[in-house]
């Protein structure tokens, strides 16, 4: 059951949030024309004798259909339906799918991304499910219509969530989303937040958001902001930095301008590690090298996880001591060579070799056992984590594995220089707000977030009366990614 929830996106909405957007969405009305695209049990249309509610899942149909009065309930992938559809609705709304794009694909999400074009609405293949429900439902409506979801936090810095939110504020007069902190969803990792958009036909020169610490329908206490879009524009459509105080925002903003800061982008290079294909098979322990009899001059030490970096340096010692411990971290580096030696071939025509050279990605590479990308960084910077990016040098000439972000320093800055500003509260504020949070409290940074981290080079920057207020900043970024123990920092 849990599978396939995950398959089909299917996690049911509490209550007060489904009545709180039906009624928005409908006026109050029990006869107005509403689509639910992804209708699940039925919940958000069951009393609505105009109601149309799409599934494709027919367990969720016949529930549906069991327990509502008055929609009409239909069995059919929502953007086939869509397609050859006349009916147009006064309100669409629901809690969308969201199908990650490993499991939205095939002629599911084909279909999906080809509807959003025929709109004028290029989504790009890595989407999640939901951001085509959104537009798709949305194009159903008709003229004054207005659309009420459900929709997971990453809205907030997805980059297929910027062409979702230019559709919709070129599309309707008026778009909020509005932002709990809280869960929605308890059974969940993945944080949720709320999107109404009203007065369809229409477009808006601002997005309204709309931040509380919990979800009391009616009563919630909202803090507002109305933001132009010509300023989300300039910060790629990413709200992240709007959970921040207005105040501490603002400080944030002037401090990123200052001549003694710097993006990390404008000094380093920055990627994310090799891909082998077959991570147990090309990385080897000291004792299986040297039962192979493989040569040490083809073995890379490699930091594979975020847990090799526990440290501030990577130095020779530390690696001696993963030897010692017979840790698997030999990667098996096979780039020019040759003629391969007799223990390499023993090696690679073991039923694990078979087995890694059938995997994706060995299989589309010539030769197959030669790992492309395999480069020694200047630093480390981990991916995942709940306190923050941790930023490791590199003394010992380690490779690194992709789970982890390479960064290869120019311009006169070595890794000490930026390792000794690192805990700098300007520079782990930019973490929170440039990162973002993953669910079950995890804030991840991407390549391309990574190089919009800042970091203070000058005195000016370091100046301690910043201090509080980015500390503030920091615990509040915390909170919203209800790490424990963040609202005590």
């Amino acid at each position: 059951m849990v599978l396939k929830q995950k398959n089909l996106g299917a996690y049911y909405t509490p209550p007060t949030v489904v009545s709180s957007l039906v009624s928005w969405a409908t006026d109050g009305s029990q006869n107005a024309r509403v689509l639910d695209p992804s209708c699940g049990d039925g919940r958000f249309i069951d009393g609505l004798a105009q109601a149309v509610g799409i599934d494709v899942d027919p367990e969720a149909v016949a529930t549906a259909r069991s327990r509502t009065n008055g929609p009409s309930i239909i069995h059919a992938d929502f953007f086939e339906w869509a397609t050859t559809s006349a009916s147009r609705f006064e309100a669409v709304v629901g809690n969308p799918p969201f199908i990650r794009y490993q499991r939205f694909a095939g002629t599911r999400r084909s279909r999906a991304l080809e509807y959003c074009s025929s709109m004028g609405v290029s989504i790009s293949g890595l989407t999640s499910s939901w951001a085509p429900f959104i537009v798709g439902a949305a194009s159903l409506l008709e003229n004054g219509g207005r659309l009420a979801f459900v929709v997971p936090a990453e809205i907030s810095h997805a980059v297929y969530a910027r062409p979702v939110l230019e559709f919709l504020l070129r599309s309707f007069e008026h778009v909020e989303i509005l932002a709990i902190r809280d869960k929605l969803f308890e059974q969940l990792s993945e944080d949720c937040w709320l999107l109404r958009a009203s007065g369809r036909g229409g477009s808006c020169a601002t997005l309204t958001f709309r931040l509380a610490d919990r979800f009391i329908g009616d009563k919630t206490e909202w803090m507002t902001q109305t933001i132009p879009t010509r300023d989300l524009a300039r910060e790629s459509y990413r709200l992240r930095s709007y959970l921040l105080p207005p105040h501490v925002r603002a400080l944030y903003q002037d401090l990123k301008q200052s001549l003694h800061v710097r993006r990390i982008g404008e000094f380093a290079s920055l990627g994310i590690g090799y891909v082998t294909g077959a991570n147990d098979f090309f990385h080897l322990r000291p004792s299986e090298a040297k039962e192979y009899g493989i040569p040490e001059s083809l073995l890379r030490p490699a930091v594979r996880s975020n847990r090799d970096l526990a440290r501030s340096d990577i130095t020779p010692d530390v690696v001696v001591n993963w030897r010692d411990e017979d840790r698997a971290i030999l990667l098996l580096d096979l780039n020019g060579v040759d003629v391969l030696p007799s223990g390499v071939r023993r090696y690679l025509q073991t039923p694990a070799g078979e087995a890694a050279r059938e995997s994706y990605k060995c299989r589309n590479r010539n030769p197959w056992y030669c790992v492309p990308d395999i480069r020694v960084p200047d630093a480390f910077l981990s991916i995942m984590s709940t306190t923050g990016p941790r930023l490791v040098a590199n003394s010992a000439g380690c490779v690194c594995s992709n789970s982890i972000l390479a960064l290869t320093l120019t311009d006169g800055i070595d890794a000490s220089q930026l390792i000794s500003v690192w805990k700098h509260p300007l520079t782990q504020l930019a973490c929170e707000v440039e990162g973002h949070h993953l669910g079950g409290g995890m804030l991840k940074v991407e390549p391309v977030e990574a190089r919009s981290i800042v970091v203070p080079l000058g005195g000016e920057a370091l100046a301690g009366s910043h201090r509080p207020l980015l500390e503030d900043g920091i615990r509040r970024m915390r909170e919203w990614r209800n790490v424990r123990g963040a609202r005590s920092m």
